[in-house]
């Protein structure tokens, strides 16, 4: 039979034992755990005209409450976590669509575009394309602003030049393909697209860009080339601004 002084150090010794397992085990879960929370901002630019709006997960978990539809209006939004996959998952019946593992480092800006044709078994099948929007030197206040084009239109052999007020600045970039920034102007542009090493019958335009000074700005296509204006899924050309203080 133990005496009471032996009772109380053998206790003591299980509590001590218990609450080293658990400092130990919490330690273990630091080393390997997974942030649950980031300074990391993505938009969602659905460029698929026939997906019908797209839902965001990340570790099977929905992010947000809003769905992602084509045409609509990008804007930032803070994620969750900076683990990876990126899901996208069509409303039409939830399907995991697309899983994108491009990896995000806090403090950083994403674009997030998801691109091509539902049912499409040929290069223009749904896909995803990261781009990092703030990773680029800015130019000095007094120098202009950075502009980049992104070719999001799921048409064949689709490759396109860009001309800033009448003069060639992005030259022969294809579908799912983004340009490296240049440097223009500021000032106010009018942006066409034409066939690569045309310059005849735009495409299509966009007119009244401001660019400011130390900004960055992504053009981009959507649309199908030859479609009707009227059709939802025409050829349209629009830009982002990828300073969120710029409007």
């Amino acid at each position: 039979m133990l005496k009471k002084g032996s009772v109380f150090y053998f206790m003591f010794l299980l509590n001590a034992s218990v609450l080293l397992f658990a400092a130990l085990m919490s330690c273990g879960k630091n080393d390997t755990s997974i942030p649950t929370n980031s300074n990391v901002r993505l938009q969602v630019i659905q460029l698929s005209p026939n997906s019908n709006p797209i839902y965001l997960y990340m570790a099977n978990a929905r992010v947000g409450t809003s769905s992602f539809s084509y045409g609509n209006t990008p804007s930032y939004f803070y994620l969750p976590r900076t683990d990876t996959p990126l899901q996208i998952r069509l409303s039409r019946n939830l399907d995991t669509a697309l899983n994108d593992t491009s990896r995000l480092r806090n403090n950083t800006r994403y674009s997030l575009f998801f691109l091509g044709l539902y049912g499409d078994t040929l290069n223009r099948r749904l896909q995803t394309l990261v781009t990092t929007d703030d990773a680029e030197e800015l130019p000095p206040v007094g120098k202009g602003g950075k502009v980049r084009f992104l070719n999001g239109s799921p048409n064949a052999n689709s490759t396109f030049d860009i001309w800033a007020n009448g003069s060639p600045i992005i030259k022969g970039i294809a579908y799912a393909k983004v340009s490296k920034f240049i440097t223009l102007p500021a000032g106010n542009y009018t942006f066409r697209v034409y066939q690569a090493n045309t310059s005849v019958n735009s495409i299509g335009e966009l007119a009244n860009v401001t660019v400011q000074d130390g900004r960055l700005y992504t053009l981009y296509s959507r649309g199908i080339v030859g479609r009707a204006v009227s059709d939802t899924a025409a050829f349209n050309l629009s830009v982002v601004a990828n300073n969120p203080t710029v409007y």
